[in-house]
């Protein structure tokens, strides 16, 4: 009886073992991912990134560089960043929420709560009682990034939102409600909106009690008072012309629904397992309202084999949910594979991130060891158009010296017309480019906060060198006018 009893407790323990090798991460593996996110820091120049991996039942944790540089402050688990666009999910959930509470329909039209909002495609108003809380929650509106973001309004007192949502009032639409998706930030502010109109309570307060608070996500923040008093919030930085630098952006409190709840890696991991299904110690109703979160708009056509639903982008069947996130000083991304039971959550701070990191990661966990991280396209633009500058400001001092030599010298070029129209095009071109300058430092909410600085540096440079060429180009018959104009006196 004994040795059956040692037999069956022997067998159980090598079937126990041999279940747990299945799903753990090899060291191999664990060390390739820490050499990657490394690698990532060094080339990309973003002070710090936080990673954590649901590996079946396996939540795992990476970190690399520095929540605060400054300060020598390490990235780790705790480390809480701006989710930009990741934001979204949790927005998507509060309306699916109200709906399954049965306090509104996703098909009621916008009216029913904004009915001031008014909006026009085609220079003619739109019939708002075609436009639903499902346009909003779908990106079919017609609100889009290209069309509607530059004009988010900076601030953050409490008014905020409704701010935001008002700057909307009669704005042009990209197309006709409903007959596209196309990826518009403002559309969850309005949503955002809709939720405090529904509930009473503000957006800030309908997130902490109805949203965090219920699924454990006690260390996800709307305020970022209450996420800097924790003393764990990173700092944000963005590159231009090589190098780093902290960057403390504007204040846009009115787009918090879009892109601005406060999370870290280890509470991301729980929200992950949420919508996985690894967790299961949440209210039954959140489990009903992820599943609809998940099922993407299909009345309109996909948009690279990507539909949207509530807040994630997800594919045909569903084997695909993710979302990624750029503000201007943070980086983000969250892909979820249920049926490989995977999630991979990437939070930076830092906006040069390329987020295929996150792929190369799951190729790590596939057994591909051997992955390299390369530089984003943001980070190639600074790249070039750094190089740009300093190229086109060594040549506007070339020209300028021959310029500033021929007045000097005795050469006799006559003025011919192929030279007067040189001329005319170069100071065109020149007026044009600072034209172009001053438009940008004017809009500056649409280069000076969100892109790199080299972007100006470069148009600016390129003005100086086309004003050099310019002087140079006319100095050739400088002497010559000089002498014809003696002689005539």
């Amino acid at each position: 009886m004994n040795k059956a009893i040692v037999f069956a407790i022997t067998i159980f323990l090598i079937f126990s073992t041999f279940t747990t090798q299945t799903y753990a991460l090899s060291d191999s593996q664990g060390e390739a991912i820490q050499r990657l996110l490394d690698e990532a820091c060094r080339k990309s120049g973003v002070p710090g990134m936080s990673v954590s991996i649901l590996n079946n039942d396996e939540v795992l944790y990476f970190s690399s560089g520095y929540a605060n540089r400054e300060e020598k402050e390490p990235a780790s688990e705790d480390t809480l960043y701006e989710l930009a666009s990741v934001s979204k999910a949790f927005t998507g959930m509060g309306i699916l929420l109200l709906e399954e509470k049965g306090l509104l329909s996703t098909t009621d039209t916008i009216q029913t709560y904004l009915p001031w909002l008014t909006l026009k495609y085609q220079g003619k108003p739109v019939d708002m009682q075609s436009l639903t809380l499902n346009n909003f929650l779908h990106h079919t509106s017609g609100l889009t990034n290209r069309k509607h973001t530059k004009d988010i309004p900076e601030g953050n007192t409490q008014d905020m939102l409704q701010k935001t949502v008002e700057m909307l009032v009669d704005a042009e639409l990209s197309f006709s409600p409903g007959k596209q998706y196309d990826y518009g930030t403002v559309n969850y502010d309005v949503l955002g909106l809709v939720i405090e109109k529904v509930t009473g309570q503000s957006y800030e307060d309908f997130m902490k009690e109805q949203i965090f608070q219920p699924l454990g996500l006690h260390r996800t923040y709307v305020h970022r008072e209450e996420a800097s008093a924790t003393g764990h919030l990173a700092q944000g930085y963005r590159s231009s012309f090589f190098t780093t630098t902290p960057y403390h952006a504007p204040d846009y409190a009115g787009n918090k629904p879009a892109g601005y709840i406060i999370s870290c890696t280890k509470d991301m991991a729980r929200w992950m397992g949420i919508q996985i299904g690894t967790v299961k110690d949440i209210p039954e109703i959140y489990q009903t309202v992820i599943e609809k979160s998940h099922q993407g708009d299909k009345s309109v056509p996909a948009v690279n084999d990507m539909y949207y639903g509530a807040g994630w982008s997800v594919n045909d069947d569903q084997t695909i949910i993710e979302h990624s996130g750029g503000n201007p000083n943070f980086r983000t991304q969250v892909s979820i594979l249920p049926k490989e039971g995977t999630a991979i959550c990437l939070l930076t701070n830092g906006a040069n991130t390329n987020i295929s990191l996150v792929k190369y990661v799951k190729d790590i966990l596939d057994g591909n060891l051997t992955q390299s991280y390369t530089i984003s396209s943001t980070q190639l633009l600074d790249i070039i158009l750094s190089s740009l500058t300093i190229i086109f400001c060594l040549l506007a001092v070339l020209f300028a010296f021959l310029g500033v030599r021929r007045t000097k010298t005795i050469e006799r070029r006559p003025m011919t017309k192929k030279r007067i129209i040189a001329i005319t095009i170069l100071i065109i071109t020149t007026i044009i480019l600072c034209l172009f300058s001053m438009l940008i430092v004017s809009n500056r909410s649409i280069i000076l906060i969100w892109q790199t600085y080299s972007i100006l540096t470069a148009l600016i440079s390129s003005a100086l060198l086309t004003a050099a060429i310019t002087w140079s180009v006319y100095t050739c018959s400088y002497q010559t006018l000089l002498r014809k104009l003696t002689h005539w006196k």
